[in-house]
């Protein structure tokens, strides 16, 4: 009796779990970054071209490659900002810069090349937002077949849009949304 209860319990809860995924949309801004998406936020975009570069260059850093992390470069003196030296020039990026020790030694025509960005004159610093990977085939996120992946993908929206209004304050440093497509890709 006591078996066959436990036996309806978790399939109610299991039944709730799935059910509650059903319920939710997924909208073409969920599934990659969309153009109208981009109206709201502004990023200048950019992109990584490979997921093995990606990988690698933070690698050999002496880190690891984060995505959905976002990190400040020093344009007029070539240098990637630790986590403390960049809250000293934005306090309000606490939450937004990744918290990792790296020690990047690179130049602006390297970052500029590697990202594939462009920069506008004088500028001094620059905001890089590595986005979530996406297939490069259709630019489909690599979250965006929902179910248990719905989660996932809803928390990724959200915060690049929060990423994206906190760097709408700082009009003198531009922000990139950096994609990552999933070529080179080796699952472990």
């Amino acid at each position: 009796m006591i078996k066959h209860l436990l036996k309806l319990a978790f399939a109610g809860l299991l039944f709730t779990h799935t059910s509650s995924f059903a319920d939710i949309q997924i909208t073409e801004e969920m599934k990659s970054f969309t153009d109208q998406a981009n109206k709201v936020e502004q990023w200048h975009r950019g992109t990584t071209k490979r997921f093995d570069t990606f990988e690698q260059f933070f690698l050999n850093a002496g880190g690891h490659a984060y995505t959905e992390a976002g990190y400040l470069f020093d344009i007029k003196n070539n240098h990637w900002l630790s986590y403390e030296e960049a809250i000293k020039v934005a306090p309000d990026l606490k939450d937004l810069v990744t918290n990792q020790k790296l020690t990047i030694n690179i130049t602006t025509e390297e970052l500029l090349a590697f990202t594939n960005i462009q920069v506008p004159e004088n500028t001094h610093y620059v905001f890089l937002y590595f986005d979530a990977p996406t297939d490069p085939k259709d630019g489909t996120y690599l979250y965006s077949e929902g179910g248990a992946f719905t989660d996932a993908l809803i928390k990724v929206n959200k915060r690049r849009k929060r990423f994206a209004l906190t760097m709408q304050k700082h009009a003198t440093i531009p922000w990139y949304l950096i994609e990552i497509p999933l070529i080179g890709f080796n699952p472990q």
